[in-house]
């Protein structure tokens, strides 16, 4: 059951290599279980027992459903995020060099680690705008090329014999990927346009812009003796997604609402989350402010959910790797297949409180599961989450919590069968309660 379930998560992966495709999926799945979507620009009249959710640039998405006794218990709230980093393609993208070869101009999206990037199969995805009948409303439609269509080759080690001593790769010289072999007489201008143009049956002409990313072609895969672990691109964060989606959808199911539950999937998180989709945006107290407004008809009673509320910031974590030992805590080195993650930092950068810490053992032990403690070495600078942010806009309880894998922003991460299939465990137990 459980590799099916982390089978299951990859295909979803596989499906979504961009922000825009996670938010596409998830409505998708949404709507097959009775989710109703919102129009913002309507006034909401939302009733005990009714599933909704509003999107966000096509790349967020808030989904809640309300329960009986709504005011009693604040909100319940898993949120993750949506993009991952990547390569964008820029605007005039095409490159002819040396008469023969076409490349296309990328910048670099989040922190990635560039040399995991050379010579992988890699495909294209993400969104075109179309024209539209009124100016300012433009049409979008996502892409998918679903093949292997670039590459960034590496040099050859005859050509560079200090590679292995240390490199530091250029984005715009290095890490441009290769598309096609072309002719001397070949007019490289408008070339994308013309590959989407064919590939989503649109006229070029209607076409007005484009954001497009590239992800490694290859599906995800169990490996391992044991097939113990998960060999697969953006785990970081879409394993987060796909298990507060699962238990959300189990809770959804389950007919028996109370309170208001909430999923909350953010992006730009890879980038700091300052925009108007991120978590650092005011979409999300916004629109859980509308939900109080609309149930109990005053703009107080947000202030008062607020304050009984619980959230989970939901990010991965580095376990220890077994060749890197000295780069983790001396004594708090979580291991991939022995327990979930609860995280800690006494600079903000997670925003678990020793109440939250409570909360979190009360809840795996409801979830009937095991978990660790992660906190980075005092001389190594980790990284952060949306959880401090969700922290300073609600002044309510956040948890900020995840999942152990190695190699967090390679092209492949690698994370464990048991631990996901607990963290599922543990967001349909957080949903149910």
């Amino acid at each position: 059951m459980k590799k099916q379930y982390v089978n299951n998560m990859i295909d979803f992966i596989q499906n979504s290599p961009c922000s825009f495709l996670v938010i596409e999926n998830t409505e998708n799945k949404l709507k097959e279980n009775g989710f109703v979507c919102l129009n913002n620009i309507d006034k909401w009249e939302l009733k005990e027992g009714g599933k909704y959710y509003i999107t966000r640039n096509g790349s967020t998405l808030i989904s809640f459903i309300v329960g009986k006794d709504a005011d009693k218990t604040g909100f319940r709230m898993i949120g993750s995020h949506t993009d991952s980093p990547s390569f964008v393609i820029k605007p005039n993208c095409e490159i002819k060099a040396n008469s023969n070869y076409l490349k296309l101009n990328t910048e670099g999206y989040g922190g990635m680690i560039l040399s995991t990037w050379l010579d992988r199969p890699l495909s294209i995805a993400g969104r075109v705008i179309l024209k539209g009948e009124n100016i300012f409303k433009p049409k979008t439609k996502t892409i998918d090329f679903k093949r292997p269509i670039a590459i960034i080759p590496n040099l050859a080690i005859h050509l560079d014999r200090e590679i292995n001593n240390g490199h530091k790769y250029s984005k715009q010289k290095e890490m441009l990927p290769l598309l096609s072999l072309v002719g001397e007489d070949f007019n490289e201008k408008g070339y994308i346009y013309e590959l989407i143009a064919k590939e989503i049956n649109v006229s070029k002409d209607d076409i007005l812009d484009y954001e497009l990313f590239l992800y490694e072609a290859e599906r995800g895969s169990l490996i391992g003796i044991d097939e113990e672990f998960i060999s697969c691109s953006r785990l970081d964060d879409l394993m987060m997604v796909y298990n507060s989606l699962q238990g959300f959808l189990t809770y959804a199911n389950s007919n028996n609402y109370s309170g208001i539950k909430v999923l909350y999937l953010a992006d730009n998180e890879e980038v700091g989350s300052h925009t108007g989709q991120g978590a650092d945006g005011a979409l999300l107290r916004d629109i859980l402010k509308r939900v109080c407004i609309s149930l109990f008809g005053c703009e107080e009673s947000f202030y008062s959910m607020a304050e009984k509320s619980v959230f989970i910031s939901a990010d991965l974590a580095h376990g220890v790797h077994p060749n890197y030992a000295d780069k983790h805590d001396i004594t708090n080195k979580p291991v991939l297949n022995k327990g979930v993650c609860l995280k800690y930092s006494s600079n903000q950068k997670y925003s678990t409180t020793g109440v939250c810490a409570g909360i979190f053992d009360g809840l795996c032990k409801e979830a009937g599961i095991s978990y660790q403690k992660f906190v980075n070495h005092s001389d190594v600078v980790g990284g952060s989450t949306i959880g401090a942010m969700l922290a300073s806009q609600f002044n309510t309880a956040v948890i900020d919590f995840g999942v152990c894998i190695l190699g967090m922003h390679s092209i492949r991460e690698l994370g464990s069968v048991n631990d996901t299939y607990d963290c599922y465990k543990l967001f349909a137990k957080f949903y149910e309660l």
